[in-house]
């Protein structure tokens, strides 16, 4: 048996050896250094902070004790003073012989009422005094602007504690009061009997219903000191007065906390909802009320805790200077492992700019080299890869550029043409003229970002020419503002729109025919609209036009090709954000906008 032991441990103690002997250097130094120096220090330490929290704990928790007892004492002072109030009418002649007298009248009313209002003065917090006599006459005084709505409830209950009492003081405990006029609130009640003074014959008795705002102040500046909670009970385990005002009138006979408060004064620990509370308790002897205050031990202990960090940064200090000699060792190793890593996530993240600085022909310096050749690689592929993306989106923007439809030049030669056979008049010369122009604007390749005000110059020519064909039948409108006409653009965007408004949007119509041009600048886009008076789209034929723009049907020809291919030419040059939206309502005409970019070759 004592061999197999054996056996256990030696295998056990070789698996440790062989544990250590994996691990990275810097481990192996760390490990050392608390086997030798950190332990010792941080049980040195430990012990310390127990002797001083136990200590600390043990005084905290007779002061706790001790300020319930005095927060406690403070409020039987104010109840005895509650007390004597109560008794002052016994001491007046006057008052008691009109309690005594079973007449009504004025003067008697008058009488009642300045005595007892003077009476309501003199606490800030009663709420109301009553005063009631044999004969079924209640006299009163509130602050509240009315009485309780459940007097009649509380008059048996009031005399038969008053006849009871034999002319000492009775303590109601706290209840919800209601009144007419104003919000319900919390109040407890002094009641006294009253008794002639020549054969101390019962006459009636007075109720002090106070607001427990009396209460509520001198509590809360004991939680403000403890940061703790307090439950108030009077002596038959109903709350009286609790900190979050959400248990006044329970009875808390059954709370496990109400049933360890068994002595005069006491304290002990309770859990509530998971947390460990020091409760620190009380019992009054005048009105054999108890106060229980809940204090989170965290808080209790958080001037422990506070020492003890000042006493242990003494002993860290120490040990982090140690500590750092091993630690800065390690890190020389591995701090260029550190570097590449990092690159690695500037990397990832798309900066393929950064490279390592080698330093050292070693094992780290030639990862370092070979990392910064495949960074460069990288790089040069990826630039092969935007020039290759570049020719092509030029390609593909001159080959859509060249599709734009020539049909309109073929109708101005014939024109010409007809115009110079019938009428051998100088508008062949200046229709020849206004052609030339549209062909070199049209064909010339050497610029193809070119001015809005240049664009709308090419418009002019075109709709004059148009105008010889169709009798001047149309009228070009240009409401661009003149700043917004210096904008750059990409040649040949607007001709075509037009272009098609005449060939389609009044080919039904006999009427002129307009064409708006417009322009507003919003932020970094600029957006022109075209607008004509035609014949307009039905449902059928936007729904056609919506899927040509949105790239999910394609034309080779006819109606549609000219905004397909602008649109197309726009998204090239300028996003895929850009473009050409329709809106059309039969019968009214079209309105088609174009939407190009302020800061992506439209600038100002």
């Amino acid at each position: 048996m004592d061999d197999d032991k054996q056996q256990s441990r030696g295998a056990v103690w070789f698996k440790l050896r062989g544990s250590f002997a994996n691990l990275s250097m810097q481990t192996k130094l760390l490990v050392v250094f608390l086997f030798l120096v950190t332990l010792p220090i941080t049980a040195v330490s430990f012990l310390s902070f127990r002797d001083y929290s136990q200590s600390f704990e043990k005084n905290t928790t007779e002061y706790a004790v001790e300020m319930t007892a005095k927060t406690l004492q403070g409020l039987d002072d104010y109840i005895e003073d509650l007390f004597n109030l109560s008794s002052m009418p016994l001491y007046n002649a006057d008052f008691l012989h009109l309690l005594n007298d079973p007449d009504t009248g004025l003067a008697k009313l008058k009488s009642m009422e300045l005595f007892i209002m003077n009476l309501n003065r003199v606490k800030q917090d009663t709420a109301s005094v009553y005063v009631f006599d044999n004969f079924g006459h209640m006299f009163y005084n509130v602050k509240s602007r009315g009485t309780r709505n459940n007097i009649d409830e509380m008059l048996p209950i009031w005399s038969d504690l008053a006849k009871k009492s034999n002319g000492r003081p009775v303590l109601v405990s706290t209840r919800e009061v209601t009144t007419d006029y104003s919000k319900p609130y919390y109040a407890f009640t002094v009641i006294r009997g009253l008794k002639e003074l020549d054969f101390l014959k019962p006459i009636g008795f007075i109720a002090f219903d106070t607001n427990i705002s009396a209460i509520k102040d001198s509590i809360l500046s004991m939680d403000a000191v403890t940061q703790g909670k307090t439950i108030l009970l009077d002596e038959n385990d109903r709350v009286v007065f609790d900190s979050d005002l959400k248990l006044i009138t329970r009875d808390l006979s059954d709370d496990p906390a109400v049933r360890l408060a068994t002595q005069k004064r006491g304290d002990f620990l309770i859990d509530r909802d998971g947390t460990t509370y020091l409760c620190a308790y009380s019992v009054s002897e005048l009105t054999r009320w108890k106060m229980l205050v809940y204090i989170p031990l965290e808080d209790v202990m958080r001037q422990t805790t506070t020492t003890r960090n000042v006493t242990l940064w003494t002993t860290i200090a120490i040990i982090l200077v140690a500590l750092s000699a091993s630690i800065g060792i390690a890190f020389a190793l591995t701090s260029p492992l550190r570097k590449i890593k990092l690159l690695m996530r500037e990397v990832q993240r798309g900066k393929l700019n950064v490279r390592f600085k080698v330093k050292h022909l070693d094992e780290v310096g030639s990862l370092g080299r070979h990392f910064n050749i495949m960074l460069q690689r990288v790089q040069d592929l990826l630039e092969e890869v935007a020039v290759t993306q570049a020719r092509k989106r030029e390609a593909e923007f001159n080959v859509l550029q060249s599709q734009i439809n020539p049909h309109f030049i073929y109708n101005t030669l014939e024109t010409i043409r007809m115009t110079a056979e019938t009428n051998d008049d100088e508008e062949v010369a200046e229709m020849t003229y206004t052609l030339g122009k549209l062909l070199r604007y049209g064909i010339n390749r050497g610029n193809e970002i070119v001015s809005v005000q240049d664009e709308m110059n090419h418009l002019r020519d075109y709709v004059s020419l148009q105008n010889y064909r169709f009798a001047n039948r149309f009228v070009l409108e240009i409401r661009i503002p003149e700043h917004l006409l210096l904008c750059k653009c990409i040649k040949l965007i607007f001709q075509p729109i037009v272009e098609n408004a005449i060939n389609h949007a009044y080919r039904q119509t006999t009427g002129a025919g307009t064409i708006i041009i417009d322009a507003i600048e919003e932020g970094e886009w600029l957006h022109f609209r075209v607008q004509d008076n035609g014949a307009g789209m039905d449902n059928e034929t936007m729904r056609t036009m919506d899927e040509l723009l949105a790239g999910t049907r394609r034309l080779e020809s006819g109606r549609g090709i000219g905004l397909q291919n602008v649109n197309e030419r726009i998204k090239i040059h300028y996003g895929s954000t850009y473009g050409l939206h329709v809106e059309s309502t039969p019968g009214q005409g079209t309105t088609v906008t174009l939407t190009l970019s302020a800061n992506g070759g439209a600038t100002c």
